[in-house]
């Protein structure tokens, strides 16, 4: 039975790192703002992200003031047959399907648009910065600040740069918002025949009781092809290299 102990040797390494790295107040106050500098940003990002979310939530409220109306036409008919009883369980099956394509469509459009704002906000910094840098020379430029300031800025830009094309977002939401609106159809559809606008059940009789199981047959087929969900990552679009500013 073997036990995983630490060194000695490895111990005091990382304390005699640790004691270099803190060993003044200047050193303090360097590692300082960089934790805030990358803290204020990825929380900046987040704020952003939510307040879109937030916003769109007024977008979500009126699609569920269309679906009530639609709910309500449907279950207001006071019909005593299979098929009517088949088509108000379709539609609430097909309520509790497309919820799931809404929110992440929902999700992806926020964090979409954040990232091309950040991402362009941060590129115009860190081409500012890298000027400011130039104009000395990395290794002429005593400026610990600006530095710090560019390399936060410039990873912070190539980051949100990458990641809607890892994340695919513009494929993704398009894919959900389909999904969401086909069966937005399928739900009219069923609307369309409990209001019996085709005559099925005022004909009373078995050719059109049996067009209209055909009917809610292809209703039934369409949301067992349609009902995959879509947050495709791909992560062979992140760059393998980052090449330097000129």
């Amino acid at each position: 039975m073997s036990t995983n102990v630490a060194h000695p040797k490895w111990k005091t390494m990382k304390l005699s790192v640790f004691k270099k790295v803190f060993k003044n107040d200047t050193n303090i106050l360097r590692v300082t703002y960089v934790i805030f500098l990358i803290s204020i940003i990825s929380y900046a990002f987040m704020s952003t992200a939510y307040k879109y979310r937030d916003n769109a939530d007024i977008i979500i409220k009126s699609y569920e003031k269309r679906d009530s109306i639609i709910k309500e036409g449907v279950y207001s008919l006071k019909l005593q047959n299979p098929e009517f009883e088949q088509l108000k369980e379709l539609y609430n099956m097909i309520a509790k399907i497309k919820e799931p394509y809404l929110y992440i469509a929902h999700t992806y459009t926020a964090f979409n648009y954040s990232f091309i704002i950040f991402f362009t906000i941060f590129s115009i910094i860190s081409g500012i910065l890298g000027f400011l840098i130039l104009k000395k020379g990395w290794d002429n430029s005593d400026d610990y600040y600006l530095k710090a300031s560019f390399l936060i800025v410039f990873f912070f830009s190539t980051l949100f740069g990458v990641l809607p094309k890892v994340f695919v977002t513009k494929e993704n939401i398009k894919n959900n918002l389909v999904s969401y609106n086909y069966f937005n159809g399928l739900q009219l559809d069923i609307y369309d025949l409990a209001r019996d606008n085709k005559g099925y059940f005022e004909s009373e009789n078995p050719a059109s009781l049996d067009s209209l199981n055909t009917e809610i047959l292809s209703i039934t087929e369409g949301i067992k092809v349609n009902q995959n969900l879509y947050f495709d990552i791909h992560v062979d679009k992140v760059p393998t290299e980052i090449k330097p500013l000129k």
